[in-house]
């Protein structure tokens, strides 16, 4: 059985819109820049209007999700910045105010009959963005990958897609987190998560067992750097992030 198709909209949409940042917030998530500023800070309007859609992804496909509660929360103290729900149409849409500051924050989604879901981007807000998607699963189906991940449900479970500088699935990459997690696996052909040393086609990585708390993200390969950002696990919640060059 293929396990669900994890698309990490979210997490690749922190936010630029100046030029040397490549970065388009209307742009589809994995054609998105998850670079951190290296010379100089932003210029960060003091509003952001932060969008998205909730899907309920199933096993083979996704379909838009009304009713979802949408939160706002700062990544280091888990105070809420901002809500909002989905409407008929799964969209949704928030404005936080930055002081002038990135806003290092994730997107944490809940509704009746699924399991949380907690999105955090590759880097923090820094402009607009519509595409800062909700991925849920029913908590049915995050049992099932419980089932073929061994998850436990007082652990944490981190899905991991990393990304070259172009935007695409990196194949061959090794995930690992501190602190470690219990286990890390990796998508088999078919999507299941399975043992391994590296990512598949599909640059997905799966961070099993995760002690509850700020995790700190690494990713390896020969011939590429990437940039290594905090998230944090939470037990019985479906966290999904992107890691990129």
């Amino acid at each position: 059985m293929k396990i669900l198709p994890f698309v990490l909209l979210v997490a690749a949409c922190g936010g630029s819109n100046s030029p040397s940042g490549g970065h388009n917030p209307d742009a589809p998530a994995s054609q998105m820049d998850g670079r951190v500023f290296m010379d100089a800070p932003p210029s960060v309007p003091a509003m952001l209007t932060i969008g998205g859609t909730a899907l309920d992804n199933g096993q083979n496909s996704s379909t838009p999700l009304a009713g979802a509660a949408i939160t706002l929360k700062n990544r280091t103290d888990d105070m809420t910045l901002a809500t909002a729900t989905s409407d008929a149409q799964g969209k949704y849409s928030m404005m936080v105010a930055t002081n002038g500051h990135v806003v290092d924050a994730y997107i944490l989604a809940t509704k009746s009959g699924y399991v949380d879901a907690a999105a955090f981007p590759a880097k923090p807000f820094e402009a607009d963005t519509s595409k800062a998607d909700s991925n849920m699963i029913t908590t049915s189906n995050y049992n099932l990958l419980g089932v073929y991940t061994g998850q436990q449900s007082s652990k944490g479970i981190i899905i991991v897609e990393v990304l070259d500088a172009a935007g695409m699935p990196v194949m061959g990459a090794a995930v690992s987190s501190t602190p470690a997690s219990g286990s890390v696996l990796y998508s088999s052909n078919s999507g299941i998560p399975q043992s391994g040393s590296a990512t598949n086609t599909d640059g997905t990585g799966f961070l099993v067992n995760e002690t509850p708390g700020s995790v700190m993200l690494e990713v390896s390969k020969s011939g590429a750097t990437f940039k290594t950002h905090a998230v944090n696990a939470r037990a019985n919640t479906f966290t999904s992030t992107v890691v990129t060059e």
